[in-house]
């Protein structure tokens, strides 16, 4: 059973440690198998996954030691997905197996996104394994399952009580896995010239998601454009602070809007009103901290200026890989959907 095959087999494997054996039972281990229970739930919900294979042996812990059968499976997934604990960072993947398995992840590097690291505790990042980091040295964003506050597992070690926290990270994961999954199918499709292939892929239901900012002058226009957007099937997200109704802390809403942007296809920008406020817009957000949200993404996030101004713009946006669009002329939408399709592509070879 593969939803990727005959290229991958297995579909996803899950790299986890089992942790300690505590009276018969694994409480780490027991814990990441609900997590990836969970996960499983959600792909269900849709025919399309049904054949999907996700391997995780319950016996056997994959990062314990490694047989000739172990390393097929993981050098054949289509998805590695990295369960990352204290643990972990102590197992013979992440010491005896580094170089192994840092081969492993470097083949990966031109597929779009074939890594997934999901944090299940906080860990000293100082620690990880350099192909687990992005180009500025930080390591991988990925999804975080623990309490920022104890550093531990979020309902731990049962997890039958998971918070709303938990959930929405967990859906994050389902919908930027299921996306990853179906463009590594197209592109599977693709390379083999199969035409009934190409025809079968699935095409996302569901809207793209894109961050967009806006100062609190420019809600109005925010809500113009949002709308374009939205019937162009994007989603339009904005951080709570952004929209003019409720003046939030700039420090929250930057965490806010870094939070919900590494989820999101693109950061456009939309340039209305005072210069000087867009100026601190543009290098604040579209260069300062595009740099840290493109981390997560194994590569630079797309960035675009939608303006409603016009005229000349007091930097060259080319040098930061920023685009613009006129946002007053007819089509501009077109030619945004267009932008933002080519720049996945050109951005594949790069991405983790």
């Amino acid at each position: 059973m593969s939803y990727l095959g005959p290229d991958f087999n297995p579909d996803i494997f899950v790299s986890y440690s089992h942790g300690r054996l505590l009276e018969g039972r694994a409480p780490l281990r027991d814990w990441t198998q609900a997590l990836i229970r969970r996960l499983q739930y959600l792909l269900s919900l849709d025919s399309e996954f049904d054949d999907l294979g996700l391997w995780m042996d319950p016996q056997i812990d994959p990062t314990a030691f490694l047989t000739g059968d172990l390393k097929a499976k993981a050098s054949g997934c289509g998805v590695l997905m990295i369960v990352m604990s204290g643990r972990y960072l102590e197992s013979t993947w992440c010491r005896d197996e580094l170089e192994w398995f840092q081969q492993q992840v470097q083949d990966r590097r031109g597929a779009g996104g074939r890594i997934f690291v999901l944090r299940a505790q906080k860990t000293d990042t100082g620690l990880w394994p350099e192909f687990l980091r992005d180009e500025r040295g930080h390591a991988l964003k990925g999804f975080s399952f623990y309490d920022t506050e104890t550093g531990q597992p979020w309902d731990f070690p049962d997890l039958r009580e998971p918070n709303a926290e938990f959930g929405r990270e967990l859906s994050q994961l389902h919908v930027w896995l299921t996306k990853r999954l179906r463009e590594l199918r197209l592109r599977a499709g693709k390379k083999t010239g199969d035409v009934h292939a190409q025809a079968a892929a699935p095409q996302s239901t569901g809207p793209r998601l894109v961050y967009l900012h806006a100062p609190p002058e420019g809600d109005a226009a925010r809500r113009e454009i949002g709308g374009v957007l939205s019937n162009d099937g994007f989603e339009p997200l904005t951080a709570q602070g952004a929209t003019g109704d409720v003046l939030a802390d700039w420090e929250t809403e930057a965490k806010q809007r870094i939070t919900m942007a590494r989820h999101c296809e693109a950061l456009a920008l939309l340039r209305v009103g005072d210069a000087s406020r867009f100026l601190n817009d543009l290098l604040g957000i579209g260069v300062e901290e595009r740099k840290r949200i493109s981390g997560s993404h194994g590569g630079p996030l797309p960035c675009a200026v939608l303006d409603k101004i016009g005229g000349g713009l007091p930097i060259d946006l080319a040098r930061f890989g920023i685009a613009r669009f006129d946002v007053n002329q007819p089509g501009w939408n077109n030619r945004f959907r267009s932008w933002l399709d080519a720049s996945h592509g050109a951005a594949a070879g790069a991405a983790i």
